[in-house]
């Protein structure tokens, strides 16, 4: 099986190069491509220092829109899945061995990764994501334990059959939605999470706008939260 892992990049020249470092030693992966998002800064340079496949954006469209670039270029040239990472360094290499054994061997469509499966994580994480993700059980019918970890996986069959439609951070809580509607076959992973004070995730703010956004396309359509996306 051919596994690329897609990262989608906004100015992270300080620590994309140490991921980059760390992804050459796993045997595993055998493509990495870094979406640079609109990145002011030398994002763009560090990617090609480490020879990773770059897809340069000029301006900054969010992470759902450079996830699915990223993820499209990797299944034209073959990919057989896609591990998706955070380009901030929080996302640790050690823990992709979990995501490669549930692709190829448990055959999963989609891998969610999950800091809750974990310790260490901060408490007002852990209840915000507890909240969401019962809510979500509630509306949809899947629960994941962690809604918004970036760091998740999808074979060629999930992929085609999410085909997400937001742009920004309500990437992640569609993919979990639509998951769910499309009955994909899906599992969580049990993943590692570096907190750095200057993290520039997604807010609690942010996870409020993404629930009313759900709670609107539950109510409306589709299109209602598709539209209304956070960017990052």
């Amino acid at each position: 099986m051919k596994i690329t892992v897609v990262i989608a990049a906004f100015n992270e020249e300080k620590r994309l190069g140490a991921i980059l470092g760390d992804l050459k030693a796993e045997k595993a992966i055998k493509e990495v491509i870094v979406v640079d998002d609109g990145s002011k800064d030398e994002t763009s340079k560090v990617s090609k220092r480490y020879k990773a496949r770059l897809i340069r954006v000029k301006n900054n469209t969010g992470k759902g829109n450079a996830m699915k670039l990223g993820a499209t270029m990797a299944f034209d040239s073959g990919a057989n899945a896609v591990i998706f990472m955070d380009g901030d360094g929080q996302h640790k290499t050690r823990d992709l061995h979990y995501f490669v054994d549930a692709l190829t061997i448990g055959g999963f469509d989609v891998v969610f990764g999950s800091r809750n499966l974990s310790l260490g994580v901060p408490l007002f994480r852990y209840l915000g994501n507890k909240f969401a993700s019962v809510l979500i059980n509630l509306l949809f019918g899947i629960y994941v334990s962690d809604l918004i970890c970036g760091f998740r996986a999808i074979n060629k069959r999930g992929f085609n059959k999410l085909n997400w439609e937001s742009k920004g951070y309500g990437v992640e809580t569609e993919m979990v939605i639509l998951t769910g509607i499309r009955k994909l076959k899906h599992c969580e992973v049990p993943v590692e999470v570096a907190y750095y004070d200057s993290f520039k995730g997604v807010t609690f703010f942010d996870a409020l706008v993404i629930l009313k956004d759900v709670l609107k396309w539950k109510l409306f359509g589709w299109k209602n939260f598709a539209r209304n996306h956070i960017k990052p």
